[in-house]
């Protein structure tokens, strides 16, 4: 029966260990906070061997680490990042177990991982954090072309993490083409469609959604399109204007398919400048 209270005692042991509660901010704004607390509260009841480590995506190199009552180490990519004077508590077997992250950048968006231990038990979790950057631009137009067909192009500037664009036509979603490109870490994004303009409603609302899933972000572009031009006076015979065009000053001349995001970008400053 020696094996058997033997076993009692090693289970009990592998659960005095237990991660409460792991508190990140998932979502920051680039450059409204000079700092971040990411804080992995746990208890246990030996002490025995405690370590508290951090790991960032890749588990197999830690970020951080705490061995009591050694001073903090910060390593890898959070080197010289970290706050290492930071205290959550004045408990010394838990007062160095969350980081304090000076200035936090776009190179901190991933997976953090906190992993507790002693000799004989072991508790991690994980969780994400985004740095997310709104967009600095974000445009749609539409131009009717020689052939009948109305071509749509949206395009959004200097967004992270990855934005994701969609093109609809009342709550149709349009079939589209989509580049995606990051320049100097953010992302530039161009979507564009063409659809023949008498499968259309004689009014309809042109939607240009742009949402960034890890940042839980949404954002709209909307536009109403009359299928039918309005009549065309003696002073303007060759002119066709969208009721848009009319109300904003904006000529919209037909345009070639366009092949990349440079020439999709250009049009569109042109248009809207």
């Amino acid at each position: 029966m020696w094996w058997i209270l033997k076993l009692t005692i090693l289970m009990q042991c592998v659960v005095s260990i237990r991660i409460t509660n792991m508190r990140v901010p998932e979502v920051i704004q680039y450059g409204t906070l000079d700092h971040v607390t990411l804080d992995c509260d746990f208890e246990t009841d030996n002490v025995t061997g405690l370590v508290v480590k951090w790991f960032f995506n890749d588990k197999s190199h830690p970020v951080y680490q705490w061995i009591p009552p050694q001073k903090p180490q910060a390593l890898g990519m959070l080197r010289n990042k970290l706050d290492l004077t930071y205290r959550v508590s004045h408990n010394p077997y838990t007062q160095h177990r969350a980081l304090r992250i000076n200035n936090p950048g776009l190179d901190l968006t991933g997976n953090y991982t906190c992993v507790v231990s002693t000799f004989l038990a072991e508790d991690q979790r994980t969780r994400p954090v985004t740095i997310f950057v709104p967009e600095k631009r974000f445009d749609m137009i539409q131009d009717r072309v020689n052939d009948g067909f109305l071509n749509i192009i949206c395009s959004v500037e200097g967004v992270f993490p990855k934005p994701e664009l969609v093109i609809l036509a009342g709550n149709r979603l349009l079939s589209a083409k989509a580049s995606t490109t990051l320049i100097n870490d953010r992302y530039t994004a161009v979507t564009s469609t063409f659809v023949k303009i008498n499968a259309l409603p004689p009014t309809v609302e042109i939607l240009c959604d742009m949402q960034v899933p890890l940042a839980n972000y949404f954002s709209r572009k909307r536009e109403i399109f009359y299928r039918d031009p309005l009549p065309t006076t003696t002073e303007e015979p060759s002119s066709r204007y969208t009721q848009l065009e009319k109300d904003t000053g904006h000529f919209m001349k037909s345009t070639p398919i366009l092949i990349s995001i440079a020439q999709l970008l250009c049009l569109l400053r042109q248009r809207i400048s």
